[in-house]
Protein backbone atom coordinates (compact mmCIF):
# COMPACT_ATOMS: atom_id res chain seq x y z
CA UNK A 1 0.00 0.00 0.00
CA UNK A 2 1.30 3.44 -0.90
CA UNK A 3 2.02 5.87 1.85
CA UNK A 4 -0.02 9.07 2.14
CA UNK A 5 2.81 11.43 0.94
CA UNK A 6 3.31 9.34 -2.20
CA UNK A 7 -0.42 9.33 -2.98
CA UNK A 8 -0.60 13.09 -2.37
CA UNK A 9 2.40 13.64 -4.63
CA UNK A 10 0.91 11.52 -7.43
CA UNK A 11 -2.47 13.22 -7.11
CA UNK A 12 -0.87 16.67 -7.23
CA UNK A 13 1.20 15.71 -10.27
CA UNK A 14 -1.88 14.40 -12.07
CA UNK A 15 -3.86 17.54 -11.23
CA UNK A 16 -1.10 19.86 -12.46
CA UNK A 17 -0.73 17.81 -15.63
CA UNK A 18 -4.42 18.25 -16.37
CA UNK A 19 -4.32 21.98 -15.60
CA UNK A 20 -1.32 22.50 -17.87
CA UNK A 21 -2.85 20.36 -20.63
CA UNK A 22 -4.02 22.65 -23.45
CA UNK A 23 -6.48 20.67 -25.60
CA UNK A 24 -6.74 23.25 -28.42
CA UNK A 25 -2.98 23.17 -28.86
CA UNK A 26 -2.84 19.41 -28.59
CA UNK A 27 -5.74 18.29 -30.75
CA UNK A 28 -5.90 19.64 -34.26
CA UNK A 29 -5.63 23.35 -33.53
CA UNK A 30 -2.07 23.40 -34.80
CA UNK A 31 -0.80 26.69 -36.12
CA UNK A 32 1.65 26.56 -39.00
CA UNK A 33 3.88 29.43 -37.87
CA UNK A 34 6.40 28.79 -40.66
CA UNK A 35 3.67 29.11 -43.28
CA UNK A 36 2.36 32.35 -41.75
CA UNK A 37 5.88 33.78 -41.60
CA UNK A 38 6.67 32.72 -45.16
CA UNK A 39 3.40 34.06 -46.60
CA UNK A 40 2.91 37.24 -44.57
CA UNK A 41 6.15 38.34 -42.90
CA UNK A 42 9.22 37.22 -44.84
CA UNK A 43 8.82 39.56 -47.80
CA UNK A 44 9.21 42.68 -45.62
CA UNK A 45 10.95 41.52 -42.45
CA UNK A 46 13.46 39.16 -44.07
CA UNK A 47 14.50 35.71 -42.92
CA UNK A 48 16.50 36.94 -39.93
CA UNK A 49 14.46 39.97 -38.85
CA UNK A 50 16.55 42.43 -40.80
CA UNK A 51 14.40 44.48 -43.10
CA UNK A 52 14.25 43.46 -46.77
CA UNK A 53 14.50 45.86 -49.73
CA UNK A 54 10.72 45.86 -50.03
CA UNK A 55 10.38 46.44 -46.30
CA UNK A 56 12.76 49.42 -46.40
CA UNK A 57 10.55 51.07 -49.01
CA UNK A 58 7.55 50.57 -46.71
CA UNK A 59 9.31 51.81 -43.57
CA UNK A 60 9.55 48.40 -41.91
CA UNK A 61 11.83 48.38 -38.85
CA UNK A 62 14.95 46.24 -38.50
CA UNK A 63 14.12 43.83 -35.68
CA UNK A 64 17.82 43.28 -34.97
CA UNK A 65 18.36 46.97 -34.08
CA UNK A 66 18.80 47.26 -30.28
CA UNK A 67 17.51 50.83 -30.29
CA UNK A 68 14.30 49.82 -32.02
CA UNK A 69 13.86 46.82 -29.69
CA UNK A 70 14.19 49.08 -26.64
CA UNK A 71 11.63 51.52 -28.02
CA UNK A 72 8.80 49.02 -28.51
CA UNK A 73 6.85 47.19 -25.80
CA UNK A 74 5.52 43.64 -26.03
CA UNK A 75 1.97 45.03 -26.03
CA UNK A 76 2.79 47.24 -29.03
CA UNK A 77 4.24 44.28 -30.94
CA UNK A 78 1.26 42.10 -30.12
CA UNK A 79 -1.14 44.85 -31.23
CA UNK A 80 0.75 45.27 -34.53
CA UNK A 81 0.73 41.55 -35.29
CA UNK A 82 -2.89 41.10 -34.19
CA UNK A 83 -4.36 44.14 -35.94
CA UNK A 84 -1.87 44.73 -38.74
CA UNK A 85 -0.18 48.04 -39.42
CA UNK A 86 -0.15 50.07 -42.63
CA UNK A 87 0.48 47.44 -45.34
CA UNK A 88 1.15 44.67 -42.81
CA UNK A 89 -1.72 42.15 -42.77
CA UNK A 90 -3.64 41.42 -39.59
CA UNK A 91 -3.10 38.02 -38.00
CA UNK A 92 -6.14 38.14 -35.72
CA UNK A 93 -7.67 35.17 -37.54
CA UNK A 94 -4.45 33.14 -37.21
CA UNK A 95 -2.81 34.18 -33.93
CA UNK A 96 -4.57 35.32 -30.79
CA UNK A 97 -2.91 37.87 -28.47
CA UNK A 98 -2.78 35.11 -25.85
CA UNK A 99 -0.78 32.85 -28.17
CA UNK A 100 1.54 35.70 -29.11
CA UNK A 101 2.28 36.33 -25.44
CA UNK A 102 3.52 32.74 -25.16
CA UNK A 103 6.29 33.48 -27.63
Amino acid sequence: MLERPVILSLTTTLFLSLVMFDPPCTFGDKIDYKKIFKNDCLKCHGRDGKVSKRGKKLGTPDFTDAGWQASVTDDQLIASVTNGKKKMPSQKDNLSPERLRLW
